[in-house]
C-alpha cells in the first residue's frame, strides 16, 4: 500500500459553541450524566481536533477536567469510551477588574466520522460558576 504522500488539511473551521459547565462528575469512564457532548466530528468524513479552551466563566472550586474520546454511540456505556487526559483547573474568583483564567489543552488529531469528545469536570464542591470548554476543530 502507498503512502499517503499529500497533507490532510481541514475543509472548514468547526469549533464548538458550548455553555459552561457546573455540574461536576466523579468517574473515570466518561458515563457519568454530567458529562458533557463537547464536539462531534463531520458524520461523513471525521474531523481534526486541535485543542480546547477551558474558560473559567466566575468564582470555582479547585477542579480537574477529565477529556474522554466516544466512539459516536452513547457514553453511559464504558466501552464507547476511552480516558484521553485531564487537566487540573484552578480556583478562580469573579473581578471587575481582572481577567479569570483560560487553559488551552492541545489534543492535535483526526477524529472518524461520528467520533465525540465528552468532558467531565471533577470537584469536592459543585461549581460556583463553571467552566466553558471551547473545542477548536476542523471538518474534512
Amino acid at each position: 500500500m502507498a503512502a499517503n504522500t499529500a497533507p490532510i488539511f481541514s475543509n472548514a473551521g468547526a469549533i464548538s459553541l458550548g455553555t459552561a459547565i457546573t455540574a461536576v462528575v466523579s468517574d473515570y469512564t466518561g458515563t457519568g450524566t454530567n458529562n458533557v457532548v463537547a464536539f462531534t466530528a463531520n458524520a461523513t468524513n471525521g474531523g481534526f481536533v486541535q485543542r480546547i479552551r477551558f474558560k473559567a466563566v466566575g468564582t470555582n472550586a479547585v477542579s480537574v477536567a477529565r477529556i474522554y474520546i466516544n466512539n459516536g454511540s452513547t457514553n453511559a456505556t464504558a466501552g464507547n469510551n476511552t480516558f484521553y487526559g485531564e487537566l487540573s483547573l484552578p480556583a478562580t474568583t469573579a473581578s471587575t477588574t481582572a481577567g479569570t483564567v483560560d487553559i488551552d489543552y492541545p489534543l492535535n488529531f483526526a477524529l472518524p466520522a461520528g467520533y465525540r469528545i465528552v468532558i467531565g469536570i471533577s470537584a469536592g464542591t459543585t461549581l460556583a460558576s463553571g467552566w466553558n470548554p471551547t473545542v477548536i476543530a476542523g471538518s474534512y
